[in-house]
């Protein structure tokens, strides 16, 4: 097992461990946004965070704080290992983090999170939380699909033009995952003059928006200010239709899991890119955003809607707490799907199956003249059998 500090690790990881340059010394790269990106997944504590003068990354490790910091996040221990690593580092540990916010409101279906990291160099980096692990939040994030203004988003824009105020030189914006999607959003959406004072924009995964959510002339000229970066078997950041020009970036895990950014792979102070996306992804991007095309706004809708109604049949609010209780909560959400009508059914099916699809797509496969990727089973018997034994 690799030691806590250890260079040599090619990730997240490993180039803090040896990434000891000022920013007066190296500019910010994508990798360090990747970084910063992950600070704002924390649940900052105490007051001071939450002012406009802020608390810099290595007051804010404390033992004390850490679990309630981490608590309801993705991969909690890699996360700690993060602040660990950022607050000795000598490239991050004088980042001072302020003006925190953290916004959960369940009827409104909204999630939203956010920080200013002020750089030593001068200037400041605005960072969008991802999705957390709570059904309201990957609800807002589905509710993309069919609306063209989720809360979130128009919340990222108003943070943007408040913080603005308080920040000296120029504006860095970005986020991993949903916090991608925000970065971009309020890049493209926020006044003239603060626009005028953005420097970057990284969406590390983030989705995309719909057709005619960014079809504006305002958008055109200001996405060249976007870089994108997504892994090999990238889903999340390629859904919907795609505005921004994206890198495609190296990955230690496979499918689905590719989304956790502690697998992109770095090598010295970038990450190794590719060519472009595995061809499974490919497939599976192509079937998933082609699905959600073929649908009205109104069936879009709706299964979402149904969707979450399956999903919160157990009576959880987390992901954890439905795998955790799996026992309990599988069987609900069974139940819940037999009450549906034939066409529901269908729609959750097929969800699931390109998810099944989504968690393995880069198995790799004969690179054959006219091979065709394997047709994944219909999940609609298996379903029935399943609620009818339920």
């Amino acid at each position: 097992m690799a030691s806590f500090f250890s260079p040599e690790e090619t990730n997240l990881f490993g180039y803090l461990s040896r990434a000891f340059e000022t920013f007066e010394q190296r500019p910010l790269t994508d990798v360090d946004s990747l970084v910063l990106s992950c600070l704002s997944y924390f649940r900052f504590q105490g007051e001071d965070v939450c002012g406009a003068r802020g608390v810099s990354v290595r007051e804010l490790f404390q033992a004390e704080h850490l679990e309630q910091m981490t608590r309801g996040l993705w991969d909690s221990e890699g996360l700690m290992r993060v602040l660990a690593l950022t607050a000795a580092s000598p490239r991050f540990r004088d980042v001072v983090v302020s003006n925190y916010v953290d916004d959960f409101d369940e009827s409104a279906e909204k999630q939203f999170s956010a920080c200013v990291l002020h750089l030593p160099a001068g200037g400041a980096y605005v960072s969008y939380r991802g999705t957390d692990n709570t059904l309201v939040g990957w609800k807002e994030d589905f509710n993309m699909a069919f609306e063209t203004g989720v809360p979130s988003q128009y919340a990222a824009i108003d943070y943007l033009e408040r913080v603005a105020l308080s920040i000296e030189g120029g504006i860095y914006l970005g986020g991993h995952s949903k916090g991608g999607n925000l970065a971009v959003c309020a890049l493209a959406r926020c006044s003239e003059a603060v626009a005028a004072r953005i420097v970057r924009v990284f969406s590390h995964d983030g989705p995309g928006f719909t057709g005619d959510a960014l079809a504006d002339e305002l958008w055109q000229q200001c996405a060249d200010l976007v870089s994108k970066t997504v892994p090999r078997s990238s889903v999340i950041g390629m859904l919907f239709e795609k505005q921004e020009d994206y890198t495609v970036v190296e990955s230690s895990m496979m499918g689905l899991t590719q989304h956790n950014p502690f697998s992109w792979v770095v090598e010295g102070n970038d990450f190794v890119s590719l060519e472009g996306l595995g061809r499974g992804a490919s497939f599976v991007d192509k079937g998933l955003n082609e699905w959600i095309a073929s649908m009205t706004r109104e069936e879009r809708e709706g299964v979402v809607e149904t969707l979450f109604s399956v999903l919160g049949a157990a009576g959880e609010d987390t992901f954890a707490d439905l795998s955790g209780n799996w026992q309990a909560s599988v069987p609900a959400m069974l139940r819940r799907i037999g009450e549906l009508e034939p066409e529901q059914r269908g729609h959750i099916t097929r969800a699931l199956t390109l998810l099944v699809q989504a968690f393995m797509p880069d198995i790799e496969l004969p690179q054959l003249p006219g091979f065709e990727p394997p047709q994944f089973p219909d999940l609609t018997e298996l379903l029935s059998e399943k609620t009818t034994e339920a």
